[in-house]
């Protein structure tokens, strides 16, 4: 009843309704909040005044589901032509108006529909207003015009991409943002959505990555973001890159990539560790085959045989080629062995502990440049040793003065062949299946044959000794494909 009488007081107060006007209107504002829900918008009713062009609210509801655009109520506020003219129109010419934008006297944005109030007689009495806000519809367009520009500067970005040789697949992985010039997010794909739950709460859109990031300015953070960068949020780990967009020579705005690594970081940490147990393993059998090598030279000097002095020494130069091989791998990041520096230590100890003081050996390890991993550098030492044992023991045995061993090393499609030559004795049939028999050759054709599934060959050429070796190369693991294991 309050309404209906505050209706009719405004109407006897401010226009020139005749009572039955009046009446109509009462009834009216009995259903304007059923109206008001049913829309879940404010409704008013305005009447215009008895002189002038400017209407006076009689009435205004509002749904209870929703917050009213209008803190205060606005009843007997004068509605002037100027500032609602949908409103004019309406109870003045009989116009109806729908979905008008504007302002409501507040500020907010809103559309406005307006139809024209009549009574019995055809005569307008009044408007009834309905006012919606639409701020996020509004919200909505500039996002999508903002995205329409972005796609036109996005299809430039990749054209100069292209022609710089930066493809889209570089930095096109997981979550993607577009940021506004201010450094908000209009656009997140469905990743880039849920990498942003990880990273705050609340809404995605319109967070301000700028600042979340730590930048001043979105053009310092495309010019920090233009080469990928690692970041590190708690236990996570991401790799940021961004690209700017540029409309009449001005930054408009950017699109940051996203990758989660943090599986990746984590697989990197235990490689890393896995990496020093390794190392520390690979120094404790050196220290152990270099005790084992001390004992075996206890033992040698306790004898006074020299056959089996010469059984301890070829033990002794066995054991110091593989220790050769774990000290590399203790000093050197990558388990990987040069096959030439290899060579040529074993080479040097042989030469050392199997001639004579007076017996000056040429020595030269030529060629080819070869890793070899440790599955392979191993059994390769070992046959090296061998093969140079026998060079210095039989073939350099009757070189007074002078001698020459030579290794030559070359890689040809996955396939290595190291070739020892010397320019000792002539080999005689007997000595050769005499050799065949024992342990040195032996273990050469077990290793390379067997385990390697190469290829042995020893062979007189123009009066040099020569032993080939034929073996398939492993393929080597590089970081990058250990780090993504």
């Amino acid at each position: 009843m309050e309404d209906q009488a505050r209706i009719r007081k405004l109407c006897l107060e401010y226009t020139a309704l005749l009572d039955t006007d009046i009446c109509q209107l009462e009834a009216l504002g009995k259903q304007l909040l059923m109206i008001a829900t049913l829309n879940d918008t404010d409704i008013f009713i305005d009447a215009p005044l008895e002189e002038g062009s400017a209407s006076i609210v009689l009435a205004w509801a509002h749904a209870d589901t929703l917050s009213s655009l209008y803190k205060k109520s606005v009843v007997g506020e004068i509605a002037y032509a100027e500032c609602e003219p949908a409103v004019y129109r309406a109870a003045l010419f009989g116009e109806k108006s729908t979905n008008v934008r504007g302002l409501s006297q507040e500020g907010v944005p809103i559309a406005q529909t307006v139809v024209p109030i009549q009574n019995a007689k055809g005569e307008i009495i009044g408007a009834l207003i309905m006012e919606k806000d639409i701020s996020a519809k509004i919200e909505q367009e500039k996002q999508v015009e903002f995205l329409t520009q972005t796609a036109d500067h996005l299809s430039q970005t990749l054209m100069s991409l292209a022609k710089t040789g930066c493809g889209w697949d570089d930095w096109n992985v997981g979550g993607i943002f577009v940021l506004n010039p201010e450094g908000n997010i209009t656009y997140a794909n469905r990743q880039g959505s849920v990498i942003a739950r990880n990273l705050w709460q609340g809404d995605v859109m319109q967070k301000n990555l700028q600042k979340f990031l730590g930048y001043q300015s979105l053009t310092s953070l495309v010019e920090d973001l233009w080469d990928t960068k690692n970041m590190q949020y708690g236990s996570a780990s991401y790799i940021f890159r961004a690209y700017s967009l540029i409309s009449q020579g001005i930054l408009s705005g950017c699109v940051v990539s996203v990758q989660d690594v943090t599986e990746l970081r984590e697989k990197e940490r235990r490689i890393d560790m896995q990496s020093v147990i390794i190392e520390e393993i690979n120094h404790r059998v050196k220290n152990t085959l270099q005790n084992v090598i001390s004992l075996l030279y206890m033992q040698m000097r306790r004898t006074g045989e020299e056959k089996v002095k010469e059984e301890f020494l070829a033990c002794i130069n066995r054991i110091l080629s593989i220790a050769k091989v774990y000290e590399v791998f203790t000093y050197q990041a990558k388990d990987v062995v040069n096959l030439k520096e290899l060579a040529g230590y074993i080479m040097e100890k042989i030469i050392e502990s199997g001639t004579l003081p007076e017996q000056q050996v040429k020595t030269n390890v030529l060629g080819s440049t070869v890793f070899l991993q440790a599955k392979q550098a191993v059994p390769i030492a070992l046959v090296l040793n061998e093969l140079l044992s026998n060079a210095v023991k039989h073939g350099l045995k009757n070189c007074v003065h002078s001698g020459e061993v030579n290794i030559t090393i070359s890689e040809d499609s996955g396939m290595v062949m190291i070739r020892i030559e010397n320019n000792g004795d002539e080999i005689k049939e007997k000595e050769t299946k005499k050799e065949r028999k024992k342990l040195g050759l032996y273990l050469v054709k077990l290793l390379i044959c067997e385990q390697m599934g190469g290829k042995f060959e020893l062979m007189q050429e123009k009066g040099i000794v020569v032993a080939n070796i034929f073996f398939p190369l492993r393929e080597l693991t590089t970081d990058k494909e250990a780090k993504a294991v």
